[in-house]
């Protein structure tokens, strides 16, 4: 049985699609949900990751339902605090942000939730010496990629439970099967539909990232939010076939090799998309996990509802049975993946020779679309 864990539904009503999903899939179940408050919650203790903001602003009483509701409905509800953000002792803001952390832990305790997903190596130390109950999951924003950094990760916090590793190792199988093997007490669980750039130099300081604005009028592109997704954007956007060739994605038709190596937990992402709060998200929930049960139920839907980066990016419009031919087979990364961080591009050019069969297919299709937009009487 594959376990994924979600975004906690925002609203109620949207339970009940969770709840109808666990039903109708076979291979899966949706076992976990996560939440962090949004950015405008009198709440926000300042440790989590600036994802979402409400229509207004909120406090933990606010979210307190939709979190016994997760609870009472058999999920394991995970707090998120996963900021990379240092602090320094002197800093008084440090002082405001840990009696929120007291007061939401206190919170979260009263009902049950002693699971925290974290980053941050000295709030990992400093949850265990004040909250020595709290059971600590790793966020993949630790971005940690080499088994050296997690061995001693785990040797100095040794109550760890759970860890997302880095969104970069997702074909690493050699590192993921090894950790697995050296760590069996530690659940792997891996993100599979993020669709960030490989290899990003902006996802650090993506993950650092804060929307909370002050009365300061100077902005300077550089320092702006812009800088980071449109670059990484414009990355993606120039080579299109080659990103789809070397992407970190996991497709549902892809789960199978992992869970030969013991790996069976997985994420889902979506939380910060318009179509999460309009409950739409579900159904690209469901698409996953149905084509986890057979790729037949899926071939005919876009490639865009596994990517959340490209999910609303309609001019992307191929379809599953279209265009997976030509993709990169999971089995080279099977044998070779562990090597793709030292050789890629130059030793080795097996993704660059996919993205020309893709680049090709491309090719294709644009010209049969573009025959289809001409009136008859010019053809």
């Amino acid at each position: 049985m594959y376990e994924f864990s979600v975004p906690m539904p925002l609203y109620k009503e949207h339970f009940d699609k969770l709840t109808s999903i666990n039903k109708e899939v076979k291979k899966s179940r949706i076992t976990s949900l996560y939440f962090s408050m949004p950015t405008n919650s009198i709440d926000f203790t300042g440790f989590e990751q600036d994802r979402i903001k409400w229509n207004f602003d909120t406090s933990f009483e606010f979210w307190k339902p939709l979190i016994e509701l997760s609870l009472n409905n058999n999920f394991d509800f995970i707090y998120v605090l996963n900021s990379p953000v240092i602090h320094y002792e002197h800093q008084k803001e440090l002082y405001v942000k840990l009696e929120k952390l007291d007061k939401l832990i206190n919170n979260l305790r009263i009902l049950g939730a002693n699971k925290i997903r974290v980053c941050n190596p000295q709030l990992i130390g400093y949850l265990n010496k004040n909250y020595p109950d709290i059971e600590l999951y790793i966020s993949t924003s630790t971005e940690i990629k080499v088994i050296k950094e997690y061995s001693n990760l785990f040797s100095e916090f040794k109550n760890i439970k759970n860890c997302v590793p880095s969104w970069d190792v997702n074909k690493n199988f050699k590192l993921l099967n090894n950790l697995r093997i050296k760590f069996p007490y530690i659940e792997i669980e891996l993100m599979v539909n993020e669709g960030c750039l490989p290899g990003c130099p902006f996802r650090g300081i993506h993950n650092n990232w804060s929307n909370i604005t002050t009365d300061c009028k100077y902005s300077e592109y550089f320092y702006t939010k812009e800088f980071i997704t449109k670059n990484c954007g414009i990355k993606i956007d120039n080579n299109l076939a080659y990103y789809f060739a070397n992407t970190n994605v996991i497709y549902p038709w892809e789960i199978d090799e992992y869970y030969k190596f013991g790996i069976n937990n997985f994420k889902l992402v979506g939380r910060n998309s318009p179509e999460f709060m309009s409950g739409k998200y579900f159904n690209y929930y469901k698409h996953y996990l149905n084509g986890i049960d057979d790729i037949k139920n899926i071939l005919n839907l876009p490639i865009r509802y596994f990517n959340h980066y490209h999910l609303n990016n309609k001019s992307i419009n191929y379809l599953i049975k279209e265009i997976k031919p030509y993709l990169t087979d999971i089995k080279h990364f099977v044998k070779h993946g562990h090597l793709c961080s030292s050789i890629c591009g130059n030793e080795c050019n097996y993704c660059r020779k996919s993205a020309e069969k893709i680049q090709r297919f491309f090719n294709v299709k644009e010209k049969k679309e573009m025959k289809r937009t001409i009136s008859m009487c010019k053809i």
